[in-house]
Parts: structure tokens; sequence; C-alpha cells
């Protein structure tokens, strides 16, 4: 398909992604692309594949021979070679992102004791000052640009803190995020140059964490780190390689996506402003929680996830052979009118919002929570705090991500 390809090579066609993910769900929603990847996009299909028990998410299962078709092999092959060369596969490999049972459940065991909703919960007064001290500069100013001074910093502040990451390092984590989002992408959609800068990324923050993990093990204190070095000591569950890859996986996924649904929250509501009026004058709680739930559907951060089929599945009348890879499109689930009532307007108050935004199954995004309650803070401060709130650019500069949908950046007048 012509759409398809352009949304694959032409980063400017994936601005405004929604109509193509209609598209695929109208046309052949379960769709075995020219790149011999499988393309799921109607919300059942894709909420089928998130808890199947026959599909998995570790890459070196998946069949790369099937993925040189016809006249794209060289386009193929190059994705392919630079999928399995670097530090960066090296590292991620290891992270419970990319394992299956047993070792996705004992990684996942282990880190989910820090995001408890009580503990979680716990934080709403510190979420809220770091919300407050971040705004406050902005707020003499009268303008901000949104991504860089507050969506970035605040879940990295937030995520740092639990880990017992310095506050003079934060930046230097901020900065280092970007790169290894993309290189999350679907292995035949990495480009070379992708690969290489989370290659670099990767490299930067692993001497980082050999200096901060052997200073916490000389010194240990009361946070996540500490608490994941005493694991990786006792010898029964982590092993060096595993802590490292695990607190790599939490410092970017605590803040990356969680950057971007406040963001992409942010620009939606702009782009609504009946729905921005709505969240400002109302101060009904349950409208904060239901606004991120609603925002996440809409425009997500995670635009698909990647599973590879351990054996023959059957998706929508369609078997997929095993070890193929599957792009299961969740942004194009969260608008299946199958399911959503008018799913192209935003609706804060939306319910039921079965949505797939945090993905399900045993992969159901672990710091679901923590993201929920600084999204609600931080989109409920920009609303109610600058009645005036608006935009500079009319049209902000996306990043050319798959998987990752996130501004570059989102300069805002405040006053």
């Amino acid at each position: 398909m012509p759409w398809l390809m352009a949304f694959v090579l032409v980063p400017r066609v994936r601005r405004r992604p929604h109509w193509q993910y209609r598209m695929v769900r109208v046309v052949d929603p379960v769709h075995r692309s020219p790149f011999g990847l499988w393309v799921l996009s109607r919300h059942a299909d894709v909420t089928a594949a998130l808890r199947s028990p026959h599909m998995g998410n570790n890459e070196d299962e998946a069949d790369m021979s099937v993925l040189t078709p016809g006249p794209l092999k060289p386009f193929i092959k190059r994705q392919s070679e630079a999928r399995v060369e670097g530090r960066f596969i090296e590292v991620i490999d290891q992270t419970m992102l990319f394992r299956d049972p047993p070792d996705h459940t004992r990684l996942r065991a282990l880190v989910s004791k820090a995001f408890t909703p009580r503990r979680v919960e716990a934080l709403t007064g510190r979420v809220q000052e770091l919300v407050d001290e971040l705004l406050e500069a902005p707020a003499r100013r009268g303008r901000i640009e949104l991504m860089n001074e507050f969506a970035y910093p605040l879940p990295a502040q937030v995520i740092c803190e639990l880990l017992g990451v310095p506050k003079e390092d934060e930046r230097f984590i901020v900065s280092q995020a970007p790169a290894l989002g993309t290189g999350l992408d679907p292995a035949p959609m990495r480009t070379p140059k992708s690969v290489a800068a989370a290659n670099d990324a990767t490299d930067a923050l692993v001497d980082y964490l050999d200096g901060l993990i052997a200073e916490r093990k000389r010194s240990p204190k009361d946070d996540l780190l500490s608490a994941l070095i005493a694991a990786e000591e006792s010898g029964e569950s982590l092993s060096h390689d595993e802590l490292i890859s695990t607190i790599l996986l939490l410092l970017v996924a605590g803040h990356e996506t969680t950057a971007n649904l406040i963001g992409n929250g942010t620009l939606a509501l702009l782009r609504h402003p009946d729905q921005l009026l709505r969240l400002r004058t109302n101060d009904d709680p349950e409208l904060d929680r239901s606004a991120v739930e609603e925002l996440m559907r809409f425009d997500g951060p995670i635009q698909m996830v990647e599973r590879i089929t351990l054996d023959p599945v059957g998706i929508g009348n369609r078997e997929i052979p095993a070890g193929r890879i599957v792009v299961c499109l969740t942004a194009a689930a969260n608008r299946d009118p199958a399911v959503f009532a008018n799913p192209d307007r935003l609706d804060l108050g939306r319910n039921p919002n079965p949505h797939v935004g945090f993905g399900g199954g045993a992969h159901f995004c672990l710091g679901a929570a923590l993201a929920r309650l600084e999204a609600r803070i931080a989109l409920g401060a920009l609303a109610r705090r600058f009645p005036r709130l608006r935009l500079v650019d009319p049209k902000p500069v996306w990043r050319p991500s798959f998987t990752i949908r996130g501004l570059q950046e989102l300069p805002l007048a405040l006053a």
C-alpha cells in the first residue's frame, strides 16, 4: 500500500497519523505488510494479541528472514543489520520489556513493589510541589517551552528521586532519553542513524550507572536503587547486567512516556478549547482522572507495541505463523468506532474508556499509576493556573519516531 510506504519512509507523513490508522483499520485490519510485519489495528484484535499467551516480547524468537521480501530487500536488510548491532540492543534485551516468562515475571515482581497504588498516591504532595516549582519562573516570564521546561523535567525528577539519582545529574538523564525512545521502534523500522544514537546514549548511561551503583554499594540509602542492588547481591533475583538494564528502563520509561502524555495532552486541550474550559472550571477530581484517560486514548505517547508469535496464532479470521513480528497499533485501536462512540471527538468525561494506551496483559505498563498521577496534577495546574494559556506556534514540530509520539518542542504563552 503506497500510504503505508509513505508512513514508514517519510517522517512528515507521521505528523497526522490517525487518518492512516483509520485506513488500515477499515481496509485491512489484520494486515501483512510489504515489510513482512503483521499489523493489527482493531481494538478487539490488539487486545487479544496483548493478552495472548502465544505471543511474546523476545525479539530473538522472531524469524528475521521473512523481513526481506522483493524490492524492499535492501532497505529491510539495512534495518535488520542495524537491529542486531550495538550496546543498546545488548542492554535493552536484558530488560523485562523484551523478556518472556519466567524471566519477565521475576523482574516485574521485584520492581513492581515500588509502584503499588498506595506508594504512588503517597507521592501526590511531592509531585504537586515539583509542578509548582517548575511553573514558577515561566509564570513570571509569561511564556514557557513546555517540553524542555516542564513536561520532561517533571517526571524525570520524580523517577530520579525514587531511584536516588542526585539532583545535579537529572539534566544528563533527560538529555539521553529521546534517543533511547526512538531505539524502541519495531525492529524493521529502526534506521542505522537512530540505532547509532541509541548506542551512544546507552554507552553514556551505562558508564554513569556503573559509577552510581558502585557508590550505592559503598553507602546504601533508602531508595529504589539501593533496594535493587540488595536484590542483586542476594544472587537470586538480579544479575548485574539485569540490574543495569532495569535501572536504564526505569529512567527512560519512567519519564519519556509521561513527558509526551503531558505534551500531547496539552496540545489536544488547546486545540479543543471547550474541553480545556471544562477542565479549568470543574474541580471534580474524578474529571481530572477521566481527562487523563481520555487524553491517553485520543493522542497517547505510545502509538504501537510489538509482539512475537511464539506459536501460530489466529487473529481476526487469519492465522499468523510462528516467529512473526506483530505490530499492534494501539493508537488505531484507541479510535476504533466499534468500541468508542465518536472516536475522533475529545470528551474528557468519556465513560467507559477501555483504551489500550498503557498496553495490556502481562506487559501492562508497570508505571501506569505514576504516569496518571503526574499527568493529572500537571495538566490540571496548567489549565487552572493559566486561564490565558495558548499556542505560540499552531503547527509544533513532532519527533520522527514510530513508537513514541511526542513533540520536539511546544512553546506556549501563559499570559
